[in-house]
């Protein structure tokens, strides 16, 4: 192998690699003057003249090379300074969704227990004969059905829409394109203050309401019911907190006395019988509650317990909301988000030049390599 052929080819990679080297230095030492002073003169019509002299700061005029990397770190530093501002709103809304969530923790707590002891309303069953109306307890089920209104309590929570390559944790300055993707996430912590657009999620709290927690494939984009739809695949949906039962009974009679009826199922007749709450079956916990109450007062203490929960985080809700205006808060990001990109565009051509920096190591590599 001709060892200047050698040489030239890897000359060729080399200097392809430093062609960017210095692109951020500036060329020349030469730095405008700190104040530029002007001198006009206009004939009076006496024939007299007048001498004015006008100050102007230099970089009004002029630039040197110093310039740009002035006015990027300022981009840098707004786009700081306005997702520092963002944060502080976003973390109010965590901080009064993390107390309602709570909240809702404490009424899937208490619906679990109201559900194995069977409080009212809840499962009865029925007779083991067909046709039978003898509603006395058989321990072979025939079939069950449940009287409570069981939902599923999902938190409540922001969901944030954000280019995760643009700004906030996942920030990738290497990137190719910095909108994709376009994200939906869970406002959390670590990603408070970013994000280009905040929507409120609220979960179901009661049996009634709607299924409050977003799907990717008909998210609610103005978060206002105004119809408009977005297909979104990289998608964080709402935490399913656990089963919640909000009609539990609030006085002690329907929880202690047996109900016998009939029930039609799949044009069949049985006898249905609900034994009360704390007998088995259908109550799997048949235990004495805590501080030696009867099972039905438990129960009726459960039931107070749901229904005023659900009042407390609606309030909480209306503090929250109160205290955040969304429309507000979305206007500041939509704004934010032009500074990041703009920093992110900056950074972007400078992640470049160091990727350039090594980019042709292996073929350097099997230049010399080859005999």
């Amino acid at each position: 192998m001709d060892e200047s052929l050698r040489n030239r080819a890897k000359d060729v990679f080399e200097r392809e690699q430093k062609q960017l080297d210095g692109a951020f230095e500036p060329s020349s030492d030469v730095k405008a003057v700190g104040i530029f002073t002007s001198t006009s003169i206009t004939q009076n019509a006496d024939g007299t003249y007048n001498e004015t002299k006008t100050e102007k700061k230099a970089e009004d005029l002029f630039y040197d090379d110093t310039v740009v990397g002035k006015v990027e770190n300022q981009i840098k530093e707004d786009a700081e300074t306005l997702q520092a501002f963002c944060k502080q709103f976003d973390d109010e809304i965590i901080t009064l969704n993390a107390q309602i969530n709570e909240k809702k923790q404490l009424l899937v707590t208490l619906s679990t227990e109201a559900i194995a002891r069977n409080c009212s309303p809840g499962i009865a069953y029925s007779t083991v004969d067909v046709g039978s109306t003898d509603i006395q307890p058989d321990v072979t089920l025939q079939a069950t059905q449940n009287s409570g209104n069981d939902y599923s309590m999902f938190e409540d929570r922001v969901a944030m829409e954000i280019y995760k390559k643009m700004a906030g944790p996942d920030v990738n300055y290497g990137a190719e394109n910095p909108f994709d993707p376009t994200s939906i996430v869970t406002l959390t912590s670590a990603n408070s203050g970013f994000g280009y657009e905040n929507n409120r999620d609220n979960g179901r709290l009661n049996a009634g309401d709607d299924a409050t927690e977003i799907e990717a494939s008909d998210y609610n984009v103005g978060g206002s019911g105004d119809g408009t739809k977005e297909f979104l695949t990289n998608f964080e949906s709402s935490t399913n907190l656990g089963i919640v039962r909000s009609n539990v009974a609030t006085t002690e009679t329907p929880h202690t006395t047996p109900v016998s009826s009939t029930v039609t199922i799949d044009g069949i007749t049985y006898g249905r019988y609900y034994p009360g709450a704390g007998v088995a079956p259908p109550a799997t916990d048949t235990s004495t509650p805590p501080e030696g109450v009867t099972v039905a007062a438990r129960c009726v203490a459960i039931g107070q317990s749901i229904t005023n929960i659900i009042t407390e985080i609606q309030t909480l809700r209306t503090q929250r909301d109160a205290a955040v205006n969304m429309l507000n808060l979305n206007k500041v990001k939509d704004k934010k988000m032009e500074k990041e990109l703009q920093n992110w565009g900056a950074e972007n051509v400078r992640k470049k030049q160091t990727q350039r920096q090594t980019s042709n190591a292996d073929a350097i590599s099997a230049v010399d390599a080859l005999t």
